[in-house]
């Protein structure tokens, strides 16, 4: 388990520009954990030295690359993106499609190779 950890966070960082391809929905809840856990333990050092979350900053394409490729896993074109942009609701099905919803559902061969 703790190696699956290791090898979805390090995958993160290394597809952080890959906007193709896909993310499983395990991967994609064991970055948002190790995002979580990095964001309590760096926020206080960083809003002390620079005022603002600096890991947070950083984070934002190699996130919405990781978004992107679980949106297409789940079986939905990345323009779905933008439903971010409409408050509460927008993010409660975000998160509902991203973090419980199928793999592939049906549309699968769609972008897969």
């Amino acid at each position: 388990m703790f190696n699956d950890f290791l090898n979805a966070y390090k995958e993160f960082w290394i597809k952080a520009t890959d906007f193709k391809g896909f993310t499983s929905r395990s991967d994609w809840w064991l970055v948002q954990l190790a995002n979580l856990i990095i964001s309590f333990l760096t926020i206080p050092i960083f809003l002390k030295t620079f005022g603002f979350n600096v890991y947070g900053i950083v984070c934002i394409i190699p996130q919405i690359a990781i978004d992107v490729r679980r949106i297409k896993d789940f079986g939905k074109d990345w323009k779905w993106i933008f439903i971010n942009l409409i408050p509460i609701l927008g993010w409660i099905l975000w998160f509902i499609w991203l973090g419980f919803g199928k793999t592939g559902n049906g549309k699968i061969n769609l972008y897969r190779n």
